[in-house]
This record gives C-alpha cells, structure tokens and sequence, in this order.
C-alpha cells in the first residue's frame, strides 16, 4: 500500500465525483451547447449519458494510470486494504456495471437526492481508494 495521489489521480477522482452528480439528477452541466446529462449512446438497451462515459473512463483511467498497482493483483490489493476499502472498491466497480446492466440501479439512485448522494458517496471513496491506497 503506497499511500501516494498523483495528480492525475486527483484530477479523475473529481471527474469522477462530478459525474456521478449529474447522472443521479443532483446537478445538471452544461457546455459548449452539450448537455452532459444527456444520453451519449445505447448500450444493452440502457442510455448512457456522456457523464456516465466520462466517469467510467476516469475509473478505468485509474487504474491503468497507477504505477503501484498491477491489474491481475488488484482484487488481492483491495482485500490487503481492510473491509470498508475494499467495499467501496467492489461498490464501485459493481455499480458502474449495474448502471448498464440492471435497469433498476439507475432508476433507484436517480429517484432520490439522499440515494444519488451515497451513489456520489461509494463511486467517489472507491475511485480515491484505488488511486490513492493501492
């Protein structure tokens, strides 16, 4: 465990956290006339929107960017971390999927600010966990 943030690290966690703002409905973002809430494209019937894009390649961009870390013992890595890090970890890995894949997900975490915010919560703590801690 290395304990080092980089700024690209720090960069894509904000990433992250922003778009998991606006694609639970809490805040809207505009610019350049494109609407970031927006669906971007379809994927297994499920409307992506460029939000959702930006923060699962800021995910993706984690992990692959960090130099502590190597991807065949991540999973091993976040289990070294304790429970509630290796939680947020598997949450937030788990619920960009489900995002896609069960239709529910976003519906639920869209009905509510209180469950958007834990949505914003759990996707923000895992993406600092995996750059930061491992």
């Amino acid at each position: 465990m290395k304990k080092e943030f980089d700024p690209l690290d720090a960069a894509l966690t904000i990433l992250t956290m922003i778009s998991g703002f606006i694609v639970t409905g809490i805040a809207q973002f505009n610019l350049f006339d494109v609407d970031f809430g927006a669906t971007a494209f379809t994927l297994a019937g499920h409307g992506l929107s460029t939000a959702y894009v930006i923060g699962a390649l800021a995910l993706v961009g984690t992990v692959l960017t960090n130099e502590n870390a190597e991807l065949s013992s991540l999973q091993e890595d976040a289990k070294d971390l304790g429970d509630y890090y290796y939680g947020a970890v598997i949450g937030t890995a788990g619920l960009m999927v489900a995002w896609v894949f069960v239709g529910d997900v976003s519906t639920f975490f869209q009905s509510s600010d209180l469950w958007g915010l834990a949505y914003v919560g759990v996707v923000t703590t895992g993406q600092f966990v995996i750059g930061w801690m491992l």
